[in-house]
């Protein structure tokens, strides 16, 4: 399955771009002209999936989300270590810049379907972790994850882990060029690619993590 650009729906902030891996969502959040759009209100909407305070000027209470933390590059500021003021100050360095932030989000319908396969906490460290290792590493951006589980405010859709990508490296000076490819159409098939060998590893390691259990029960 090739990949394909789709119009925003309403109430999401972003152009889909769908591709091979069903369980992948992948898109750039850009600018708009009547200031909609924004790095901060990326991550805002993201944080609180339920009881949202008004605007994202308002204080930020403890977010709704089921978890999120955020990860930084080497060398990056530790004031930044925090969703607000890491979207705040790349929206302020921003310069009438037109992407803002790239949204990759992995779901795990198995958590619900198959929990003997995986927990919420193993889906939570397998997308964290490949945050980590093949975007932050990689790009030296910085990186939002932010988790939901939709069935705990009662509504539909599996276990989520959405990963924020603020468009441009972070460097102790500031946020420098964009992170290209990373952050054009062309990140999709980059993503679908990163995952799906992801994945595999981490399934690989699971079995043998289990395999190796079995025997040292065996000879208890």
């Amino acid at each position: 399955m090739a990949t394909k650009k789709h119009k925003a729906p309403p109430g999401l902030d972003y152009a889909p771009i769908t591709g091979p891996t069903s369980t992948l969502g992948f898109g750039v959040v850009q600018a708009t002209k009547g200031d909609e759009n924004s790095a901060t209100s990326a991550a805002f909407r993201r944080l609180y999936p339920v009881l949202r305070p008004d605007h994202p000027n308002a204080p930020w209470l403890q977010p709704t989300c089921f978890r999120h933390d955020v990860l930084l590059p080497p060398g990056a500021s530790d004031e930044l270590w925090c969703a607000r003021r890491l979207t705040q100050a790349y929206d302020e360095q921003g310069f009438s810049l037109k992407d803002l932030v790239v949204v990759v989000t992995m779901r795990f319908p198995e958590v619900e379907l198959r929990p003997q396969v995986m927990r919420l906490h193993e889906a939570w460290e397998m997308a964290r972790s490949f945050a980590i290792d093949r975007l932050v590493r990689i790009y030296g951006t910085a990186a939002i994850c932010i988790m939901h589980v939709p069935a705990r405010a009662a509504r539909p859709g599996p276990p989520h882990v959405h990963i924020l990508v603020p468009a441009r490296e972070l460097l102790p000076s500031g946020f420098g060029k964009f992170a290209r490819p990373l952050a054009t159409d062309e990140g999709r098939e980059i993503m679908d690619i990163e995952w799906e060998a992801w994945r595999t590893r981490a399934g690989s390691l699971k079995d043998a993590d289990q395999t190796a259990c079995s025997g040292l029960q065996e000879r208890a």
